[in-house]
């Protein structure tokens, strides 16, 4: 996907919601239907923003379909709001805190 495009269009057979967590893509085909690069998706890999599943024998690294939003996401915020690698990490970590202080909530809610 190029900059030029909108980036809540969804690629051909682009996951629907919710996320299946049962299905898995390889690098190549992540990277299609996130609509980046491979090599940006490898970068939020290694920033700790994405995390593949590697699956056995060979360690094959391979995405579910709630990474392949993530990375939307932040290819949203990245090219609409102009953000950098630290500026999504901080992002990434607060929306992380915020998740786990609702599932903590809906814990004592009962």
């Amino acid at each position: 996907m190029s900059s030029t495009e909108n980036p809540d269009h969804q690629a051909p057979g682009a996951p629907e919601s919710p996320p299946r967590p049962d299905v898995f893509y390889g690098l190549d085909e992540a990277a299609g239907l996130s609509g980046v690069p491979r090599r940006t998706l490898l970068m939020y890999c290694r920033a700790g923003l994405v995390r593949p599943v590697y699956q056995p024998p060979y360690g094959v690294m391979e995405f579910t379909e709630e990474a392949i939003l993530a990375v939307r996401r932040l290819e949203r915020l990245r090219l609409e709001h102009g953000l950098g690698m630290a500026w999504l990490q901080a992002m990434a970590g607060l929306l992380e805190e915020v998740e786990h202080l609702r599932a903590e909530l809906r814990f004592w809610r009962g």
